[in-house]
């Protein structure tokens, strides 16, 4: 099993942890996270986030599709895709979503059915081809839906077809570490949740033990 983990983040800075630590595999975008970074939601900010990716050599980068129509958004698609062979198109699962992505994911492109609530959904982005399902925990959790059954199935359908579940909107470690134990691999996390993975209080106390010890040795 290879684990893949994204930051979710417009804002380059902040991926730099990630890679600093060594644990990076690649950023996620969408219109939310683009404005809340106070950035515009067009192609040029588009351009800017990929050649910040390709400055650090990541594995990957999504970015989301805009537009009403399946036309729309299919072109949009295509436009994102252009600018670089590792970006991997994020198409919201809704009808006109997965009428954009299917020939997209005919050419080969790396395809992301986000916004996925459901099993179905899940089994229509294996069926097209595309790469990852990315359904939002905590937003699940939040609207009462059993979100952990959900989740299962989703990973159930993904392991026997090569989706991966990449699982969105993680509230804590806790959640993440219970994901994990169940068998998930891919997840995409804020700055602030990146920012306390690999750290525990108990690992720090150990050790500032240790290192007191190795002071102390020398005096």
């Amino acid at each position: 099993m290879t684990y893949r983990l994204f930051i979710d983040s417009a804002n380059p800075s902040d991926w730099d942890l990630g890679i600093s630590r060594g644990w990076l595999h690649g950023i996620t975008t969408n219109p939310l996270i683009i404005s809340r970074a106070g950035k515009r939601v067009e192609l040029a900010t588009a351009t800017d986030l990929v050649a910040q990716a390709k400055k650090r050599n990541l594995a990957e980068i999504q970015l989301q599709v805009t537009g009403h129509t399946a036309a729309e958004l299919h072109k949009s698609g295509s436009q994102l895709r252009e600018l670089w062979d590792k970006v991997t198109i994020k198409i919201p699962a809704t009808a006109a979503g997965f009428e954009a992505a299917a020939p997209l994911c005919k050419l080969g492109y790396s395809v992301t059915i986000t916004a996925c609530y459901t099993a179905h959904q899940t089994m229509l982005a294996a069926s097209i081809g595309a790469q990852y399902v990315a359904p939002y925990y905590g937003r699940m959790l939040d609207a009462g839906i059993d979100a952990d059954a959900r989740l299962d199935a989703m990973l159930g359908i993904g392991s026997r077809n090569n989706v991966r579940v990449l699982v969105a909107s993680i509230r804590s470690i806790d959640q993440l570490e219970t994901l994990t134990a169940r068998g998930f691999d891919t997840y995409t996390v804020t700055s602030a949740l990146a920012g306390q993975l690999g750290q525990d209080k108990d690992s720090d106390g150990a050790a500032a033990d240790f290192m007191q010890a190795a002071e102390k040795s020398l005096t």
